[in-house]
């Protein structure tokens, strides 16, 4: 036990000290003391004066800059400073301001990342933070290389009120007025907000240091954060910690920012228009008086060899759809898509395009689907015809001259993600050469289309194409008046690996002589079927199959004259071929298996079976059930 002239030393001893305080703790912020002890590996400091504290933990800074390295990294600057300071925590590499008071803030944030591949051009947009102690770079493997990491400091600041000039948050760099009121923390595996209030604007957005994003920015932003492992929820569920309302309204000048995000040979233009954003989310929860509003005239998209030019709307209300869930809509007056090669461009055109998705929940994250979804394209033309063959391979198999085709395509697409509706295309005065044939004329297909983009199916259902007022040539033998009917029940396309597709398809024509000319100038069939058919009035049917490079089909015909039956089976290293051609009294059978062309005069069923007999099984896919 202390006695009482103990005491009395022990008291005198503190008041000494309390007093001597302001002048050594104001010294130590004048002469760089303070500096140079906080300075590290991963903390540099830089104090302007005329700066004084009275009290432990209490300093009045007349310009402070703060930098910090590690996992996160960032540069605060603020002037005519207040801090209140735990001066404890500091030991345990914390940095516990429970007040903080402060104007013309510039605050610039990144943090590293493992991986940089894909991401290069949104690493270059980052804030470069020169003046960063230790090795001043993005990469963790780079800074693990070069230094001997020390524990990362958990920053926790309360009592917030500070007005800004800068906040830069990875590639996102805002300039203009604000004032932010709250509190945060942040650190390894820890992150906090408390309640933080932002006023900003009037100020403008940018994508990295100089690229503008949009001006005349304001609104307010009011968020909390639990206190939660940022790394353990890198993904949408992040979303449901979140209690937040956003309000911005700005004047976007361009989304090319945009391109960042998309693969290298792709690139944003233009999108000038107003932005109005209300957001109110409670743990993930969309509140109902959320909704979006965004409008251009212009908006540009290219690519390797293709490229968009539209209009945009887009909307979203978190409640327009019946029974309150969110909907969001696009509209677009005219969009024009291009596709060039070798010069050459065709472009389709699309009137009064709109888009709409529904979402199952209000609720933001792993489990938000689909409720429905909508395509409407009820204008889409093109006039330039000539130049469609760059849509195929060198060398082109088609060669198309003049004409005009006009399309539209109505889609809705449910829960499952299966998407059905009408195709409707007409294709007039055109002229095209595929495989030596010209063929003229107007043509009209009807379809219905089922696809499913998850199970990557695609089909063709009950589709109908008519040609008309034709004429057609194959070497010397011409046609005119003639006419074609094609009907598929359902033609089925899978993109998945190796693609694979099927269906059945019947045709009929006015007159098959011309084709027939065609392939024997090819020499793909024996010169003599030409001679000995005429095929008025030409009946077919088609089933085929082709998965990857292998294709087996099915023939039947039947005309005024002649019948055909066979199979054709193709594979990159072989092809099997068995077909007899003929009616009751003459018939012929061609076949090809490997062994050289065989034609078999008054061949009947029984040969051509024995033919089939040698080919491979024909495959067999189960189908699936919208």
């Amino acid at each position: 036990m202390k006695t009482p002239k103990g005491k009395r030393r022990a008291l005198t001893a503190a008041i000494v000290a309390l007093l001597a305080y302001p002048v050594l703790g104001t010294l130590a912020l004048w002469t760089g003391f303070v500096e140079w002890i906080a300075e590290s590996e991963d903390l540099r400091l830089e104090i302007d004066n005329p700066s004084y504290t009275i009290w432990p933990g209490r300093v009045h800074l007349k310009r402070v800059v703060i930098w910090m390295n590690g996992d996160t990294q960032f540069v605060l600057e603020g002037h005519d400073l207040f801090a209140s300071i735990s001066i404890w925590d500091l030991i345990h590499h914390r940095i516990h301001v429970k007040r903080l008071a402060t104007h013309h803030v510039i605050y610039r944030m990144r943090v590293q990342v493992k991986d940089t591949q894909g991401s290069e051009k949104r690493l270059a947009a980052y804030p470069k933070l020169e003046g960063l102690p230790g090795t001043n770079t993005v990469k963790v493997e780079t800074a693990a290389k070069s230094e001997e990491r020390e524990a990362s400091w958990t920053v926790q600041v309360d009592g917030i009120d500070i007005s800004v000039q800068e906040l830069w948050f990875f590639e996102y760099r805002y300039l203009g007025g604000g004032r932010l009121r709250g509190g945060f923390t942040v650190g390894p595996h820890l992150m906090e907000v408390r309640t933080a209030v932002q006023d900003l604007g009037p100020g403008e957005l940018r994508f990295g240091e100089k690229q503008l994003i949009a001006n005349n920015l304001r609104g307010q932003i009011n968020c909390e954060i639990p206190a939660v492992d940022p790394e353990a929820h890198a993904d949408a569920s992040f979303l449901e910690l979140v209690s937040a309302r956003l309000m911005l309204r700005a004047n976007v000048a361009t989304l090319q920012h945009v391109t960042a995000y998309l693969p290298p040979d792709m690139s944003i233009s233009k999108g000038a228009g107003p932005l109005a954003f209300d957001l109110f989310m409670e743990k993930g929860f969309l509140g109902k008086k959320s909704h979006l509003d965004f409008k251009t005239e212009a908006l540009g998209i290219k690519g390797n060899g293709f490229g968009v030019a539209t209009d945009w709307l887009l909307t979203f209300d978190a409640a327009a759809e019946p029974g309150g869930f969110p909907l969001g809509k696009s509209d677009f007056k005219s969009t024009y898509f291009s596709v060039a090669k070798r010069d050459r461009e065709l472009t389709i055109q699309s009137h009064g395009h709109h888009v709409e998705a529904a979402l199952d929940t209000i609720r933001l994250g792993g489990a938000t689907d689909l409720k429905r979804a909508a395509l409407r394209m009820p204008s889409i033309v093109s006039n330039d015809l000539d130049d469609l063959d760059v849509v195929f391979s060198d060398p082109s198999p088609v060669s198309v001259k003049g004409g005009e085709a006009k399309a539209s395509l109505n889609l809705d697409m449910d829960e499952n993600y299966w998407a059905k509706g009408p195709l409707k295309a007409e294709i007039l005065r055109t002229k095209a050469v595929v495989a030596g044939v010209t063929l003229a004329g107007n043509t009209w297909l009807n379809a219905g289309v089922r696809i499913n983009p998850k199970k990557k199916v695609n089909t063709l259902d009950d589709m109908s194409v008519r040609i008309r007022n034709a004429s057609m040539n194959a070497g010397d033998e011409n046609v005119d008046g003639w006419w074609m009917n094609v009907i598929a029940k359902e033609l089925t396309y899978r993109n998945t690996e190796p693609p694979s597709a099927e269906g059945s398809v019947s045709v009929r024509t006015k007159n098959l002589q011309p084709a027939l000319e065609a392939l024997a100038e090819k020499d793909v069939i024996s010169d003599i079927v030409p001679v000995l058919t005429r095929l008025d009035d030409f009946r077919a049917k088609t089933t085929f199959r082709k998965v990857g490079d292998n294709t087996d089909m099915t023939i039947e015909s039947e005309s005024d004259i002649w019948d055909v039956a066979g199979r054709v089976y193709t594979t990159p290293k072989q092809t099997f071929m068995a077909l007899v051609v003929g009616g009751q009294a003459v018939s012929v059978g061609v076949a090809e298996l490997g062994d050289g062309l065989k034609i078999r005069p008054l061949a009947k069923t029984d040969w051509l079976n024995e033919q089939l007999a040698r080919f491979p099984k024909p495959a067999v896919r189960m189908k699936e059930k919208p």
